[in-house]
C-alpha cells in the first residue's frame, strides 16, 4: 500500500555534557570542587512516525510537473538548524534575562554553558531555493512568533462576508502567503548544576553528561486539497486559473508553545486541473493542489499522540474559495464549506470537495473583467518596456 510519511522530528539524545576538574573524588567531605563552565553536546535525531493513507484518499495523483511545481507531498527533512538559548538565573520562575544564537549544519554539536536555568528554542532554518522566503519571525525575549507576509488583495466583500458574524470582522487579515515547513522544540529549565551528583559521569571521555530528551515537532502543517468535477462531458468547465484560498485559518503561530494565534486569515495557494481521471468508477477532472499553514485558529500544536483540535474558535468557518474558468472564456469564483474537514484534521490532512458540474450557478454573461475572487496587485504584473519610435 502507498503511503505518504509526514515527518515528526525527535530530539532523542540532548545531551548535556560537563568538563570539570575533580580533584579528590566527589563526595568526599570536606572538600571544594572546582568546576569549568559547563559545556553541552546537542544531538539530533530524525524519526519518521505519522502517516496519511493517499492510496483511498487521494485522487488527484502527484506527477513530476506537481512535484517540480510544489515539491514533494511529504514534510522535507531539514539542512540547517537555529538555536537560542534564554538564561533565566537561578530560579525556574525567572522570565529570560539574556538571550544568544547561533546557526549549524550539524546534528551534533556543543557550547559552553554558565551555571543556572536555561530555556533552549531550536527551530530548523529556511533555507528557500529561489530566495523568496515568505515566513517571518518575530523575536523577542518573550516569544517567538513565526507569521507569513501577504500575496495578492481579495475582493472586500468576499472578506466582509467570510466574516460578517464576527464582532471583529475588521480584523480579520486579508491573503496571506502560505509559509515554508518550520518545527520547532522547545525544552524549558534545564538546569546546569555545580553539584556533580547531578550528572553522569564518561570515564572515556572525562566528562559529566546530563540527559534531556526533547522533541521537534512541525507548527506548520501540509493539506492536500482535491476538487473532484463529475457531470463535466459536455465541457462546460474548461480549467482553472490556479488561483484558490482557504479561509480562517492562523495568520501565526509562537514556537514557544506552538498555539497558533485566534487572528483568522486566508491562506492562498495554487491548483492545477486533470482531466479524465477515474475517481469511484467516474470519469472526472480534478483540481488539486497543496497548502501548507499553520493551522485552526486559537490550536493546540501536534503531539506524537495526536491530539485533535481543543481550540476556541466560535464561529469562524473554514471555506475554500477557487475559480474555475468556463467555455465562454469567463471566470467565477465558487466556495465549499470544509470546516468539519478541517476540525477532524486539525494537523493537516486531505480536504475534498465533490463539485456536480451540471448544477453549478454559470457566470453572467453581462459581468466585465474575468470574474476572479483575486484582485492582483502591482507585484503580480512584469515589467515591460516598450520602444516607441517618434
Amino acid at each position: 500500500m502507498k503511503r505518504i510519511h509526514l515527518i515528526i522530528l525527535y530530539v532523542t539524545a540532548v545531551m548535556y555534557c560537563v568538563v570539570s576538574c575533580i580533584e579528590p573524588p566527589l563526595n568526599l567531605p570536606g572538600q571544594e570542587l572546582e568546576m569549568k563552565i559547563p559545556q553541552v553536546e546537542t544531538q539530533l535525531e530524525v524519526v519518521w512516525d505519522h502517516e496519511i493513507n493517499l492510496e483511498q484518499e487521494w485522487y488527484y495523483g502527484w506527477d513530476s510537473q506537481d512535484e517540480s511545481i510544489w515539491g514533494t507531498l511529504g514534510y522535507p527533512t531539514p539542512a540547517r538548524y537555529e538555536v537560542r538559548r534564554y538564561y533565566k538565573g537561578e530560579s525556574t520562575s525567572d522570565e529570560h534575562k539574556t538571550v544568544d544564537g547561533f546557526s549549524t549544519k550539524q546534528t551534533k554539536f556543543r557550547r559552553y554553558f554558565q551555571f543556572g536555568y536555561y530555556d533552549i528554542l531550536i527551530f530548523n532554518d529556511i533555507d528557500s531555493e529561489d530566495g523568496t522566503q515568505v515566513l517571518v519571525m518575530e523575536e523577542s525575549l518573550d516569544s517567538v512568533i513565526a507569521t507569513t507576509t501577504g500575496v495578492r488583495g481579495i475582493s472586500r466583500s468576499i472578506l466582509d462576508k467570510a466574516y460578517a458574524s464576527q464582532d471583529d470582522s475588521n480584523t480579520a487579515i486579508g491573503l496571506l502567503n502560505q509559509p515554508e515547513i518550520v518545527y520547532e522544540a522547545y525544552p524549558q529549565n534545564i538546569f546546569i548544576s555545580h553539584n556533580l551528583s547531578d550528572y553522569e559521569y564518561d570515564p572515556i571521555e572525562d566528562i559529566y553528561i546530563k540527559h534531556i530528551e526533547a522533541k521537534l515537532r512541525p507548527l506548520v502543517y501540509i493539506y492536500l486539497v482535491q476538487f473532484i468535477l463529475y457531470n463535466n462531458e459536455d465541457g462546460k468547465i474548461v480549467g482553472v486559473n490556479g488561483n484558490a484560498a482557504l479561509s480562517s485559518m492562523a495568520s501565526s503561530t509562537n514556537l514557544f508553545t506552538g498555539h497558533t494565534s485566534y487572528k483568522p486569515a486566508f491562506v492562498y495557494f495554487n491548483t492545477r486541473m486533470k482531466k479524465n481521471i477515474m475517481v469511484k468508477g467516474r470519469k472526472s477532472d480534478v483540481i488539486g493542489g497543496k497548502l501548507n499553514t499553520f493551522g485552526l485558529c486559537d490550536n493546540e500544536p501536534f503531539t506524537r499522540s495526536g491530539a485533535t483540535y481543543v481550540g476556541s474558535r466560535s464561529n469562524l468557518r473554514n471555506i475554500l474559495y477557487y475559480d474555475l474558468i468556463w467555455n465562454n472564456g469567463q471566470t467565477k469564483t465558487y466556495e465549499f464549506d470544509v470546516t468539519d474537514q478541517c476540525l477532524s484534521q486539525a494537523h493537516g490532512g486531505i480536504l475534498t470537495v465533490w463539485i456536480d458540474c451540471s448544477t453549478l450557478t454559470p457566470p453572467d454573461p453581462a459581468e466585465t473583467g474575468t470574474g476572479s475572487l483575486f484582485i492582483p496587485t502591482v507585484e503580480d504584473y512584469d515589467e515591460v518596456l516598450w520602444e516607441v519610435e517618434i
